[in-house]
């Protein structure tokens, strides 16, 4: 559509300058709202980010509070009595909260750096396999902590998928979805992590887990920065929520692909491929009509 602008007329006649009048109150009225939804717009971002702030607030003490708390028991272990299965105990509690305060800070940082507009890339050769070895080992405190069995499976074809992008950017987004599909894990599910290579040539890496899934509107929430997907008043609510969207926000900076399909009951998968190095990509099919023609 058009954008209205002033009417402009040499006449001098009645009508001519009812239609003038017309256009300008159009044009003033659309004015008009177009500010109010642009307010509008800012005003729910706002909110949004005094949501997040709060909720990032909680999370970043809760964990601080158990370092310091278990910390000072085994400090003054000999006061409280404590015996060795005690303090061992103590001890996976001060590092399973302070892997969890790292990993809120990370987030914290990353969604900084999204917001203003400050994320550097720097394309490089990826080894996915390493990629998602890396990830998961990264990724064994917050698992042991929820009694949850990562579990990696072998390429099928027994291939290495190799793809192209940011090393650092692909393995803060792994991060992001391997502790999503933790948090959403029941106590002694299994999450099932591999590599492939797809028929461009294109390497994925796909992360499911046997979670409560999400419906598409849950998905829409949780690829939307600044929002929790509601479980209910049985799930913990770990984390700002802001996760699946930053990882996506990294892939797609990086010019790959970033996928989500989820059924309520039977868990969700996440899908995250990159592009090969320039040398080893193969065209699509409308690449090869092009060629051909």
């Amino acid at each position: 559509m058009r954008s209205l602008g002033k009417f402009e007329s040499n006449s001098s006649s009645l009508m001519s300058a009812f239609a003038s009048g017309m256009a300008e109150a159009m044009a003033v009225r659309r004015a008009g709202l177009t500010a109010k939804a642009a307010r509008a717009e800012a005003e729910a971002s706002i909110k949004a980010r005094a949501e997040f702030l709060a909720n990032m607030n909680h999370e970043l003490r809760t964990p601080l509070n158990a370092i310091i708390g278990f910390t000072t028991m085994l400090k003054e272990g000999a006061q409280y009595n404590l015996s060795a299965e005690q303090r061992d105990s103590y001890a996976d509690y001060v590092l399973q909260s302070a892997d969890l305060l790292l990993s809120h800070i990370n987030t914290l940082l990353e969604t900084a750096a999204l917001d203003g507009g400050e994320v550097a890339m720097e394309p490089a050769s990826i080894d996915l396999p390493k990629a998602l070895e890396d990830a998961v080992d990264r990724a064994k405190i917050a698992a042991a902590a929820a009694k949850v069995t990562l579990d990696v499976k072998p390429d099928p074809d027994g291939a290495s998928a190799i793809g192209w992008g940011d090393p650092v950017r692909t393995g803060q987004a792994l991060d992001h979805v391997i502790r999503t599909a933790i948090k959403f894990s029941s106590e002694g599910g299994r999450i099932l992590v591999r590599t492939l290579i797809d028929q461009q040539g294109w390497g994925e890496i796909a992360v499911r887990d046997r979670g409560p899934g999400m419906s598409a509107e849950e998905i829409g929430r949780a690829l939307s920065a600044f929002a929790e997907t509601h479980r209910g008043l049985d799930r913990s609510f770990a984390g700002p929520g802001v996760g699946l969207a930053i990882a996506k926000t990294f892939v797609e900076l990086q010019g790959g692909r970033f996928s989500i399909k989820s059924k309520l009951g039977e868990g969700t998968l996440v899908r995250i491929a990159l592009p090969p190095p320039v040398a080893d990509a193969k065209p699509t099919a409308d690449e090869e009509m092009k060629l051909a023609g």
